[in-house]
């Protein structure tokens, strides 16, 4: 005999989102974290084809990302603005 409840989906809902001078700070001090312990394994290890290639992939992904957060708080802020 089995009794297994249906619950509802869960969604999570942040209590207070984040301000976007906030999200801007995180993600450039985030890359400035990346860039340092990449920049840092080239001293201490010697430049190396690998190593390049991380640093390259780091650049790389901020840019892809740095848009992706552009385009989604340029998508929340037009929707916030339809709200009635």
């Amino acid at each position: 005999m089995s009794t297994s409840r249906r619950h509802p989906p869960l969604r999570f809902e942040p209590a207070r989102p984040a301000p976007g001078r906030r999200k801007i700070l995180a993600f450039l001090l985030g890359t400035l974290i990346w860039l340092a312990a990449g920049v840092l394994a080239v001293v201490l290890l010697g430049q190396s084809f690998i190593l390049r290639h991380l640093l390259l992939a780091v650049l790389v992904s901020w840019c892809v990302f740095g848009i992706a957060l552009a385009f989604g708080s340029a998508s929340r802020r037009r929707k916030e603005g339809e709200a009635p």
